[in-house]
Protein backbone atom coordinates (compact mmCIF):
# COMPACT_ATOMS: atom_id res chain seq x y z
CA UNK A 1 0.00 0.00 0.00
CA UNK A 2 2.81 2.42 0.79
CA UNK A 3 4.35 2.11 -2.64
CA UNK A 4 1.05 2.92 -4.36
CA UNK A 5 0.53 6.14 -2.34
CA UNK A 6 4.07 7.30 -3.11
CA UNK A 7 3.45 6.91 -6.82
CA UNK A 8 0.15 8.72 -6.53
CA UNK A 9 1.79 11.71 -4.84
CA UNK A 10 4.40 11.87 -7.60
CA UNK A 11 1.72 11.87 -10.30
CA UNK A 12 -0.26 14.56 -8.49
CA UNK A 13 2.87 16.67 -8.11
CA UNK A 14 3.66 16.24 -11.83
CA UNK A 15 0.16 17.46 -12.70
CA UNK A 16 0.07 20.41 -10.30
CA UNK A 17 3.67 21.66 -10.65
CA UNK A 18 3.22 23.31 -14.10
CA UNK A 19 0.15 25.16 -12.83
CA UNK A 20 1.99 26.42 -9.76
CA UNK A 21 4.96 27.57 -11.86
CA UNK A 22 2.67 29.28 -14.38
CA UNK A 23 0.92 31.14 -11.57
CA UNK A 24 4.27 32.12 -10.03
CA UNK A 25 5.70 33.39 -13.34
CA UNK A 26 2.46 35.23 -14.16
CA UNK A 27 2.56 36.96 -10.77
CA UNK A 28 6.18 38.01 -11.29
CA UNK A 29 5.49 39.21 -14.83
CA UNK A 30 2.41 41.24 -13.87
CA UNK A 31 4.34 42.85 -11.02
CA UNK A 32 7.15 43.80 -13.41
CA UNK A 33 4.66 45.12 -15.98
CA UNK A 34 2.99 47.35 -13.39
CA UNK A 35 6.42 48.50 -12.23
CA UNK A 36 7.43 49.35 -15.82
CA UNK A 37 4.18 51.23 -16.39
CA UNK A 38 4.71 53.16 -13.16
CA UNK A 39 8.30 54.01 -14.17
CA UNK A 40 7.12 55.32 -17.55
CA UNK A 41 4.54 57.56 -15.86
CA UNK A 42 7.14 58.79 -13.39
CA UNK A 43 9.58 59.55 -16.22
CA UNK A 44 6.93 61.54 -18.11
CA UNK A 45 6.02 63.45 -14.95
CA UNK A 46 9.68 64.30 -14.18
CA UNK A 47 10.26 65.45 -17.75
CA UNK A 48 7.15 67.64 -17.68
CA UNK A 49 8.20 69.19 -14.37
CA UNK A 50 11.58 70.06 -15.87
CA UNK A 51 9.88 71.43 -18.98
CA UNK A 52 7.52 73.65 -16.99
CA UNK A 53 10.23 75.18 -14.84
CA UNK A 54 12.90 75.66 -17.47
CA UNK A 55 11.41 75.01 -20.90
CA UNK A 56 13.16 75.51 -24.22
CA UNK A 57 13.04 79.26 -24.89
CA UNK A 58 13.00 79.09 -28.65
CA UNK A 59 11.63 76.43 -30.92
CA UNK A 60 14.58 75.16 -32.90
CA UNK A 61 14.85 72.74 -35.81
CA UNK A 62 13.98 69.23 -34.62
CA UNK A 63 13.64 67.61 -31.20
CA UNK A 64 14.88 64.28 -32.46
CA UNK A 65 18.30 65.67 -33.45
CA UNK A 66 18.47 67.48 -30.08
CA UNK A 67 19.91 70.85 -31.12
CA UNK A 68 18.25 72.49 -28.14
CA UNK A 69 20.09 72.18 -24.79
CA UNK A 70 16.80 72.48 -22.88
CA UNK A 71 15.36 69.51 -24.76
CA UNK A 72 18.40 67.48 -23.71
CA UNK A 73 17.80 68.53 -20.09
CA UNK A 74 14.12 67.57 -20.27
CA UNK A 75 15.00 64.16 -21.67
CA UNK A 76 17.72 63.73 -19.03
CA UNK A 77 15.23 64.56 -16.26
CA UNK A 78 12.80 61.99 -17.68
CA UNK A 79 15.29 59.13 -17.81
CA UNK A 80 17.43 60.00 -14.78
CA UNK A 81 15.59 57.91 -12.22
CA UNK A 82 14.15 55.17 -14.42
CA UNK A 83 15.50 51.88 -15.69
CA UNK A 84 15.29 50.82 -19.32
CA UNK A 85 13.99 54.07 -20.81
CA UNK A 86 16.22 55.63 -23.47
CA UNK A 87 16.35 59.25 -24.63
CA UNK A 88 14.79 58.21 -27.93
CA UNK A 89 11.70 56.97 -26.03
CA UNK A 90 10.94 60.51 -24.79
CA UNK A 91 8.96 62.84 -27.07
CA UNK A 92 8.40 66.49 -26.28
CA UNK A 93 5.74 68.86 -27.60
CA UNK A 94 3.73 71.85 -26.49
CA UNK A 95 0.35 73.56 -26.83
CA UNK A 96 -0.14 77.28 -27.16
CA UNK A 97 -3.30 77.26 -25.02
CA UNK A 98 -5.05 74.80 -22.74
CA UNK A 99 -7.94 74.19 -25.16
CA UNK A 100 -5.72 73.49 -28.20
CA UNK A 101 -6.16 70.03 -29.59
CA UNK A 102 -2.94 69.85 -31.56
CA UNK A 103 0.50 69.33 -30.12
CA UNK A 104 3.20 71.48 -31.71
CA UNK A 105 6.68 70.14 -32.17
CA UNK A 106 9.66 72.14 -33.34
CA UNK A 107 9.75 70.25 -36.61
CA UNK A 108 6.22 71.32 -37.58
CA UNK A 109 6.53 74.98 -36.59
CA UNK A 110 10.12 76.19 -36.02
CA UNK A 111 9.34 79.90 -35.66
CA UNK A 112 7.07 79.87 -32.59
CA UNK A 113 8.66 80.93 -29.32
CA UNK A 114 7.54 79.15 -26.18
CA UNK A 115 6.51 81.33 -23.30
CA UNK A 116 4.79 81.28 -19.93
CA UNK A 117 1.27 79.94 -20.22
CA UNK A 118 2.09 77.40 -22.95
CA UNK A 119 1.58 73.77 -22.01
CA UNK A 120 4.55 71.43 -22.34
CA UNK A 121 3.86 67.75 -22.99
CA UNK A 122 6.30 64.94 -22.37
CA UNK A 123 5.43 61.50 -23.70
CA UNK A 124 7.31 58.31 -22.92
CA UNK A 125 6.70 55.40 -25.29
CA UNK A 126 8.68 52.18 -25.23
CA UNK A 127 8.23 48.50 -25.99
CA UNK A 128 7.83 46.30 -22.95
CA UNK A 129 10.29 43.41 -22.75
CA UNK A 130 8.91 40.46 -20.73
CA UNK A 131 10.99 38.73 -18.05
CA UNK A 132 9.52 35.24 -18.10
CA UNK A 133 8.24 32.73 -20.67
CA UNK A 134 4.69 33.41 -19.47
CA UNK A 135 5.23 37.11 -20.28
CA UNK A 136 6.46 36.16 -23.75
CA UNK A 137 3.13 34.44 -24.34
CA UNK A 138 0.81 37.19 -23.10
CA UNK A 139 2.69 40.51 -22.96
CA UNK A 140 5.08 40.28 -25.88
CA UNK A 141 4.87 43.29 -28.20
CA UNK A 142 3.08 45.53 -25.68
CA UNK A 143 3.91 49.23 -25.84
CA UNK A 144 3.85 51.30 -22.68
CA UNK A 145 2.74 54.88 -23.29
CA UNK A 146 2.71 57.59 -20.63
CA UNK A 147 2.01 61.29 -21.13
CA UNK A 148 2.28 64.22 -18.74
CA UNK A 149 1.50 67.89 -19.33
CA UNK A 150 2.53 70.96 -17.34
CA UNK A 151 1.97 74.66 -17.87
CA UNK A 152 5.10 76.75 -18.32
CA UNK A 153 5.36 78.86 -15.21
CA UNK A 154 8.07 81.16 -16.49
CA UNK A 155 10.80 80.91 -19.03
CA UNK A 156 13.56 83.29 -18.05
CA UNK A 157 15.52 82.26 -14.98
CA UNK A 158 18.63 84.27 -15.83
CA UNK A 159 18.14 86.64 -12.90
CA UNK A 160 17.78 83.74 -10.46
CA UNK A 161 20.05 81.02 -11.81
CA UNK A 162 22.12 81.62 -14.93
CA UNK A 163 22.68 77.88 -15.39
CA UNK A 164 18.96 77.18 -15.75
CA UNK A 165 18.65 79.09 -19.02
CA UNK A 166 19.32 76.77 -21.93
CA UNK A 167 21.04 78.25 -24.94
Amino acid sequence: MKRKSRGQALVEFALVFPLIMTFLFASIEMGFYVYSWSQANYAARRGAEQASSGPPIRALADYHTEPDECVRLIRAAAIRTTIGIQASDVRIGYKLQANDTRIITDLSNPTIHRKAGNIMQVQVMYDYRPLTPVGDLFLSGRRIDATSRRTIVRYDFSSIDPLSVCR
